[in-house]
C-alpha cells in the first residue's frame, strides 16, 4: 500500500505466464514463505509494479529482455522523475525503489529464469547520513552530567 502522497502503480494485466508479472507473484509467494513481514511484501509490490508498468511502456514484458543498461536506464528515471508537487525523489526514496528490483532479479536467477543476474552490479545511491532527530539540549545534558552523586 502506498503511503500518503504516492501513487499507486497501474494495475498490470497478466496474459504471460513467463512475463514479469507472473515471475513477480512468485517471488512474493516465496517471500512470504520465507517470513518476511506482510509490510515488505506490500512494499516490494508496489516497488517492483512501479518497475514493471515502466518495463512495460518500453515493450519489455519478460525477465529475460532486462539487461544491466536497461536498470541503469530505470535508475535514471527515477532520478529525474518528479513527484506530483514538483519535487525530485530523494535518494532514499530511489534507494527505496531500486532494492526491491535487485533482490527480484536475485531470486530469478537463483530459479534458473535467468543464466546471469543483470542487477548484481547495479550501483544504488549512496545514502546521507542523518544526524539523530532528538538531541539533548545543553540545560539537559547538564542535568544528567549532574545526577550522579561523584563522592562515590
Amino acid at each position: 500500500m502506498p503511503r500518503r502522497g504516492q501513487r499507486k502503480p497501474r494495475p498490470i494485466v497478466e496474459l504471460d505466464p513467463e512475463g514479469m508479472t507472473a515471475w513477480m507473484k512468485r517471488y512474493l509467494a516465496w517471500l512470504r514463505t520465507k517470513n518476511y513481514s506482510e509490510r515488505t511484501v506490500e512494499n516490494r509490490n508496489s516497488y517492483l509494479g512501479f518497475f514493471i508498468t515502466w518495463c512495460e511502456s518500453r515493450s519489455l514484458l519478460r525477465p529475460q529482455e532486462v539487461t544491466k543498461p536497461i536498470l541503469e536506464r530505470y535508475q535514471r528515471h527515477l532520478y529525474h522523475h518528479r513527484k506530483s508537487d514538483g519535487k525530485p525523489l530523494s535518494f532514499r526514496a530511489q534507494h527505496s525503489r531500486l532494492v526491491p528490483v535487485r533482490g527480484y532479479f536475485k531470486w530469478l536467477t537463483r530459479q534458473n529464469v535467468l543464466l546471469s543476474n543483470p542487477a548484481s552490479e547495479l550501483e544504488l545511491p549512496r545514502l546521507e547520513h542523518r544526524l539523530p532527530k532528538h538531541v539533548l539540549t545543553a540545560d539537559e545534558a547538564e542535568r544528567v552530567l549532574g545526577q550522579p552523586d561523584l563522592r562515590e
